[in-house]
This record gives C-alpha cells, structure tokens and sequence, in this order.
C-alpha cells in the first residue's frame, strides 16, 4: 500500500529537521585521499582538504587520473575497493586515488535504515563538495581537468555528483563522471531531499543502471545511461537470487553489486560489453537500433548520448560480446520490494 500525501509530508518534514539537527551537531568529516604508488600495497595517505601534490611521486604527469569511492557501509578494503584499485593498477594507466570516507559511510547506533538518511547521506553531500574543493584546489596548482575520471557506486556516485558540480561552479568542469548503480533511496521519488550524479555534472556522465527501482535509481539521468538486462523497474540481473532478502544483505544486494562487477571486467576486457543504442527498451526488444554500438567501460564514446542496453552472461566471465547486443527473451527476472519502500517502512 502507498504512503499518504500526508504521511509523505511529515516524512519529509521529519528526514528535513533531523538531517539539519545532525549537521548542526555533528563534527567534522573525516575523509581521506588513498593515492597509490603502482600497487595496493604501497600507497600516500593525504585528508581530503590537504591533498596529495601533484608532484608527488603518486602522480605520472602522462597518465590520466581516476579517483574512485565506495557508497553506503562501504570499506577501503571492501571486494568493490579492492576489484576496481587492482583492476586499474594492473593496466598502469592511471593514476589511481581511492577517496576514504569508511567512518562517515557508517550506519553507527542509528541502524541501517535511520543510518544511511540521518547520517551517510548528509554525509556524502559534505563529502562530495568538499571533494569538490579539493579538485578546484589541484586545478590550480596544475591538475589538468581534462583528465580527470571519477568513478563511484551506490551513494558514492552522487559524492562524485557533488564534486563535479562544487568544482564546475568555480570554473573547473570534470571530464567524465561514471555512476555504478546511483542509489535510488531519497535522491529519486516523492521522498527525495535533492540531486545527486547527473548529466550536469561533468562534460561526459556514463550512468551503469544495474538494479533500477530497487537500490538503484530508475531513471535516465546521464550523458549516457546503460541498462544491463533490464527488464523494467526492480528486475534482477540473471544469476542473482530472487526472493525477500534482508535489506543489505549479500543477496539483497547482488544486483546492485553487479554494476561494479560489469565494470570491472570491462577495465581488462574492453570491448566485452557492447551495448546498443536505443530510446527505451521496447524499442530495442524489437530489434530496432537507432545509434551507434558504445562499450560498457573505459572505451565508451564520449559522443555518445541517450540509452543503452545490453544482455550479459548470469556468472563470469560476465561479458558476451557481441551476442549481448541481442534481447534475451527468455529470461525471466522477478520484481523484488523495492528498497525505497522498505527504507520507509522503517522510517515511519
């Protein structure tokens, strides 16, 4: 059953009040710069409002930079951390920054629900501005914008979201934003406090929808938008289990999880994501493409504009190639309660 007008109004009245309370209250944000030297291993830790010189030896004036973060509850040494810094190390054609913001991304005594709308999301705004900051500061002392590449998932992309846009309003505009999967809850619906990641953002945003309508959010949003599997809102991605999970939880989560790992493949397979150009899904079903083919990944064409969709294989390797390019009329993927409206259950 939907909420009430009513209902949503106090909600939004409450989530409102609360999140101005907490940010008056709260103390600084403790976030971080990881900027590694060539592996995991070896690495300059800076705080995000002094960051590394672009002298230092982690940076190769040659080399284009990706700066990456995690979302809610996420960890530096998390399986999505790990995957996408060694991912990148391995090709040694990037500078590779990882922005740590664990002890803000935390749920702490509020629990998971209260946790990610009271504290991790206020959080991520402060964060990504910041981070913002800190662009315009690098800029100026040198950084070529032109190669900058930032790079989050869930509630990490919309902190890259706010880093693009604190940094374009001072005259230092992003070359490319990618979004793993942006979380959908409070940045999209009737309950939303605001924007996160668009295509304002950056001269170039590639959003990868994995989980569109449960964690994820649902809607284009992007330069380019490119739906794996889709088959309409809360579907899950084939070989992820289909049922009532708890919220969070390993399979709950599998969807969503499943845009980091598409990438991540991509950054060593290139060309193993195809996708193709289409105004919606029932235009493509059809077999009707209307643009060129872009690849999911580091090869994306930055010419490219609207949406794209592509089927992938249900366990790795992941990618299909060119046979991904078709529609897979036979799979089936069940809608699961979107996220949303578990989130407000407990919140009510």
């Amino acid at each position: 059953m939907k909420p009430s007008r009513s209902i949503k109004i106090k909600m939004q009245i409450f989530l409102l009040v609360a999140t101005i309370l907490l940010n008056i209250l709260q103390p600084g944000i403790a976030a971080y710069l990881r900027c590694y030297k060539g592996s995991l291993d070896n690495f300059l830790i800076a705080p995000l409002n002094k960051p590394p010189s672009i002298n230092s030896t982690c940076f190769d004036h040659n080399l284009p930079t990706i700066i990456y973060t995690f979302g809610y509850r996420g960890k530096v040494n998390g399986p999505a951390t790990l995957a996408i810094m060694d991912a990148y190390l391995a090709t040694r054609k990037r500078n590779v920054i990882l922005l740590d913001w664990e002890e803000e991304a935390k749920g702490g005594v509020l629990g998971l629900p209260l946790g990610y709308a009271l504290s991790a999301v206020p959080n991520a705004k402060k964060i990504g501005q910041e981070l913002g900051e800190t662009l315009i500061t690098m800029a100026r002392s040198g950084m070529n914008m032109s190669q900058i590449h930032l790079l989050g998932h869930s509630l990490g992309a919309h902190i890259m979201g706010y880093a693009g846009k604190r940094a374009r309003e001072n005259g230092h505009v992003v070359s490319r934003i990618t979004g793993l999967d942006p979380a959908r809850a409070l940045f999209e619906g009737s309950f939303a406090l605001g924007n996160g990641v668009d295509r304002t953002c950056a001269r170039f945003v590639d959003i990868v929808h994995s989980d569109p309508g449960g964690y994820g959010t649902s809607t284009s949003s992007g330069t380019v938008d490119i739906w794996p599997n889709y088959a309409g809102s809360g579907g899950t991605q084939p070989g992820c289990p289909n049922g009532d999970f708890d919220m969070f939880s390993s399979e709950d989560l599998c969807s969503h999880d499943r845009a980091w790992r598409y990438f991540v493949e991509a950054i060593s397979k290139p060309t193993a994501f195809p996708a193709a150009s289409s105004p919606d899904y029932d235009t493509w079903t059809t077999g009707r493409q209307t643009g060129p083919t872009i690849y999911l990944g580091d090869l994306i064409s930055t010419r490219a504009r609207g949406n794209f969709y592509l089927t992938t294989n249900s366990a790795p390797t992941f990618g299909k190639g060119t046979e991904g390019l078709k529609p897979d009329d036979n799979q089936t993927r069940k809608r699961r309660n979107p996220t949303l409206t578990r989130l407000l259950k407990y919140l009510r």
